[in-house]
C-alpha cells in the first residue's frame, strides 16, 4: 500500500506511518494539488486504495503549468 500507483515508488505517506499520527501527511499540503489529470492515470484497481507519491504530484503540477 506504500507504493504509489502512478511510478510504483514508496509514496511516503503519513496517513499510513504509526510514527507520524501528530503530523499531517505531505498530501494535506495546500500548495500540492492533485487534478483529475492526474488522479485518472491510477487504474481502477488502485483508486482509493494507494497515494500518489509527492514526486508525481509536483512533476504533473510542473508539467502543467508549463504548458499553460
Amino acid at each position: 500500500m506504500n507504493n504509489c500507483p502512478v511510478c510504483g515508488e514508496n509514496n511516503f505517506c503519513g496517513n499510513l506511518s504509526p510514527s507520524n499520527k501528530d503530523e499531517a501527511c505531505w498530501c494535506m499540503d495546500s500548495a500540492i494539488s492533485f487534478p483529475d489529470s492526474l488522479l485518472n492515470q491510477v487504474s481502477d484497481a488502485d483508486k482509493n486504495k494507494k497515494c500518489i507519491c509527492k514526486a508525481c504530484a509536483l512533476k504533473h503540477q510542473l508539467h502543467s503549468s508549463s504548458r499553460n
